[in-house]
């Protein structure tokens, strides 16, 4: 096994760690670590990765290939995400079709709009604001309106999901 550099902070996969985001500032949802040793939300690097393509932290630069192949810290098991109490669960059309889930931070947002009669939410994504149009079934970045995609809150059994937030 290769010796990691000494910068490089190891993790384990430990159910009771509790990692906060740099970048978000709130506890980390899929830990993903980069190359250099730091770890952020992967929606959180999905957005730098979109952006900068440098570490938040000490800005070495990363490959944008990570966002297709992420090194999470706890592996997921998206056939096993949870659904709200009657089932369904939130999810976004992919750019060459297909239904990606939410994580659950964004869709329990959605969520609690739709259950109190809201219409739209405004929500930051990868580090772009979003709305999202529960009246029309669609999102889009609110300085780009044009560019939408559909969403849908269907039940988890009969959505062909193609993974959760972008991860496989």
């Amino acid at each position: 096994m290769a010796e990691k550099p000494a910068t490089t902070k190891v993790y384990t996969a430990n159910s009771s760690d509790s990692i906060d985001c740099a970048v978000c500032l709130q506890q980390c949802v899929y830990p993903t670590v980069l190359p250099c040793g730091h770890v952020f939300c992967y929606l959180c690097i999905k957005g730098l990765g979109r952006t900068t393509k440098t570490c938040a932290m000490c800005r070495k630069e990363f490959s944008p290939d990570l966002l297709e192949n992420p090194t999470l810290l706890h592996p997921i098991d998206s056939s096993s995400e949870p659904a709200f109490d009657d089932g369904h669960q939130w999810f976004y059309e992919g750019r060459n079709g297909g239904w990606w889930q939410y994580e659950s931070r964004i869709s329990e947002e959605i969520e609690n709009t739709f259950k109190t009669g809201g219409k739209r939410l405004e929500i930051t994504i990868c580090g772009e604001l979003y709305v999202i149009d529960l009246d029309n079934n669609h999102q889009f970045q609110k300085n780009n309106p044009v560019r939408r995609r559909r969403i849908q809150r269907s039940s988890i059994k009969d959505t062909q999901k193609k993974g959760v937030a972008g991860i496989k």
